[in-house]
């Protein structure tokens, strides 16, 4: 009768082979300077759209080249990890992958979840993951300060009035929820309404025109198809032609429609609308000063 081969059983903390000198270093510095790069836009961000707690914004333009500039370090870093993995497979053909895989920590064996939490999470653990809890922590602590429901903390303390989101006298997480919905269709409702409003404006105040400069050409203004010299009645009959004609060309409902549309426009830009594009509030006549009085 045959015994089957007796194997060996496996070790309990198998290592695997491992040689310092074929670590791309300086891969590795470029790839740190640039993830701390993006790590300090990421802040600088923060920082712009928050100023400082203060009730206010900066312009759109500074913001947007901020994020720009993420956006083009994220990429730069995206094409240094492909660049990498190509140039090494180019120099070492029988290596197949990546040789950032193999710096990848990540267990070689089953782990139990005490052995995850006590053992690799402290290793996966560090400063900016800290931070990144620690601000999301006050995030949500400062959101339920202003929610009906308190948030999380209304559901744990039932200090939170369910009001309309509840059936019940007790602030349950569905109610949470139910807030959070309504506050994510309020945002994306103004969001919608501030689109709008700048596209009409668009339509409405032609912005090439205002910034277009009129180069007038002299010798389009010194010719004349009928000669330099008109008598008098010729011209008063022409202007008055040419006021008849833009007067009978202009139809009824263009006052009707222009009214209209600037009804619409206030409407959607709400009290906003009483601004025009130039700042002048609208409706504000100016003010004659009056003479002041002998005596006074």
């Amino acid at each position: 009768m045959d015994h089957p081969p007796v194997t060996s059983a496996p070790t309990a903390n198998p290592r695997l082979p491992f040689d310092p000198s074929t670590l791309p270093i300086a891969q590795l510095e470029s790839l740190k300077f640039k993830a701390n790069q993006i790590i300090e836009s990421i802040q600088l961000l923060q920082r712009t759209v928050e100023l400082g707690g203060q009730n206010a914004m900066l312009a759109w333009p500074d913001i947007l080249s901020k994020y720009n500039i993420l956006l083009s370090q994220s990429h730069n870093l995206s094409n240094s990890l492909l660049g990498t993995t190509q140039s090494s497979a180019s120099i070492h053909a029988t290596s197949a992958g990546s040789p950032f895989e193999r710096l990848a920590l990540h267990p070689s064996i089953p782990m139990s979840d005490s052995q995850l939490d006590n053992e690799l999470i402290p290793l996966l653990r560090n400063q900016q993951t800290t931070d990144v809890l620690k601000l999301e922590n006050e995030i949500v602590r400062h959101l339920s300060e202003y929610m009906v429901t308190k948030g999380s903390l209304g559901v744990l303390t039932q200090t939170g009035q369910p009001g309309m989101y509840s059936q019940g006298n007790r602030t349950e997480y569905e109610d949470v929820l139910r807030e959070c919905e309504e506050i994510r269709a309020e945002h994306d409702s103004r969001v919608d309404r501030a689109v709008r409003a700048v596209a009409m404006l668009r339509e409405k105040y032609d912005w090439k025109v205002r910034v277009a400069v009129d180069q007038e050409e002299p010798e389009e203004l010194e010719w004349e198809p009928r000669g330099p010299h008109l008598a008098p009645e010729e011209e008063a009959d022409e202007e008055g032609a040419s006021e008849e004609g833009e007067g009978g060309n202009s139809p009824e409902g263009v006052q009707s429609n222009d009214s209209d549309e600037e009804e619409e426009l206030e409407e959607v830009l709400g009290n906003g609308g009483d601004q025009t594009p130039d700042g002048t509030p609208r409706g504000l006549e100016p003010v004659t000063p009056q003479p002041a009085l002998e005596g006074s």
